[in-house]
């Protein structure tokens, strides 16, 4: 770890802000499961609290992804994150007034910054690191998932079980505001995203055109719109199995973060041994990520369902390193934003529908049933993905991609 933020100046100080962020984030998610449970009592009004995180996505992400082509990726971030700050703290006027209301506004504004926010950063990462380190640094991702789960998490249900849920939403703003100070010394580094960019595109139609034919980027298309669909009810799940199924309270949701965060840290460990076929690998990682879901429906313990609950997001996390190293290396720079925030919406979308189902389906099924048709749904859709992946020819849909920028260069020379 230290070695590859001491390699990749640039990238340090976007981890670390990233760091402050997402741990905020996870003080006010265990805050903001426990208050609307303590509120409400239902599981559909979980859903509809995790829908309102990612419904800006769906309607904002792709314009993001167009900004970040076009304006400063690190000064977009450094706004996004004081933007958010205040709205932070709109919680506590829900905690005072019992309206669950006030928790839903200031959920749905946070994600608007959200929203603006992911796309642009993962646009940015191939900007400010050298190729060679994609992987290594979508290891680092993974650690960065990993510490704020175990951190944001774990330290969040111990404060929320001993102070209350108050000190979270306050902490979160915090974090914010130091977020945003952090990114600062990346203006003054020398990084690839500094050079111009081509001021002449490719006329929209044309574009879309172009990258509706790339074989690699419809097979990750069609991965963003289907895994969202299991991912979005597995936020339903890991939760009900803590407050539900296992009555831990704040503390148990803690917890079952803290063990989900444990999976995605050993889960970078592992990219010392990842030298090719990265997507047969991840394809093979998300079969994995159904049995442990089959495993997980089993469960007699809550030891035991952390447990399983670490081992899923292990394997899960080795895919996403996979996928993303593969996709941060095939687009070109002058896309990068917009298709990034394309796919992004196009997962969220899936995944924001699948909450609500989620949240629908918890008032019908026990946590445990649920989990054990998600582990065969995982595994579905692994099958399918493995026929996808088998038929691609990655270095084809490369030198395709290569003729958008050709074709630009060849528009702004004449």
């Amino acid at each position: 770890m230290a070695s590859i933020l001491k390699k990749e100046k640039a990238y340090s100080y976007l981890f670390w802000s990233s760091l402050f962020i997402e741990i905020g984030h996870r003080f006010a998610q265990v805050a903001s499961f426990a208050l609307v449970f303590q509120l409400t009592g239902s599981g559909f009004a979980l859903g509809i609290l995790l829908s309102l995180q990612v419904l800006p996505t769906i309607l904002l992400a792709p314009i993001s992804g167009m900004l970040a082509d076009r304006f400063h990726k690190i000064k977009l971030m450094t706004w996004s994150a004081w933007a958010r700050a205040p709205f932070a703290l709109l919680p506590l006027v829900a905690i005072s007034a019992g309206d669950v209301r006030w928790l839903f506004v200031s959920t749905f504004l946070i994600a608007i910054g959200n929203a603006f926010y992911r796309p642009v950063r993962f646009a940015a990462i191939p900007d400010l690191v050298q190729r060679k380190s994609l992987l290594h640094v979508n290891g680092m991702e993974q650690h960065l998932i990993g510490y704020t789960l175990v951190l944001g998490s774990l330290i969040g249900g111990i404060l929320a079980f001993w102070i209350g849920t108050n000190v979270l939403f306050v902490l979160n703003a915090v974090c914010l505001i130091i977020a945003a100070a952090v990114l600062k010394p990346i203006l003054s580094i020398k990084t690839r995203e500094q050079q111009p960019i081509p001021t002449v595109r490719l006329p929209l139609l044309q574009t879309i055109k172009w990258f509706v034919g790339i074989r690699v980027l419809q097979v990750f298309f069609i991965m963003m719109l289907l895994m969202p669909l299991a991912n979005g009810i597995d936020n339903i799940v890991m939760n009900m199995i803590a407050l539900d199924e296992f009555e831990r309270g704040e503390l148990g949701v803690g917890f079952m973060y803290a063990a989900l965060g444990l999976g995605f840290v050993l889960s970078s460990k592992v990219t010392i041994y990842l030298k090719k076929n990265y997507l047969t690998i991840g394809v093979i990682m998300i079969a994995l990520e159904g049995v442990g879901h089959l495993l997980l429906s089993q469960s007699v313990f809550f030891l035991q369902a952390l447990v399983v609950a670490a081992s899923i997001t292990f394997v899960g996390g080795i895919s996403t390193i996979c996928f993303d190293t593969v996709l941060m290396k095939i687009l070109p720079p002058s896309k990068r934003g917009v298709i990034s925030g394309t796919l992004s919406m196009v997962q969220t979308s899936a995944m924001g529908l699948a909450m609500v189902a989620g949240g629908f389906l918890s008032e019908w099924f026990t946590a445990f049933q649920m989990a054990l048709v998600i582990g065969f749904v995982y595994i579905g859709f692994a099958f399918f993905f493995f026929q996808l992946v088998r038929r691609l020819q990655i270095k084809a849909s490369m030198r395709q991609l290569r003729e958008v920028e050709k074709q630009e260069r060849y528009i702004k020379e004449n």
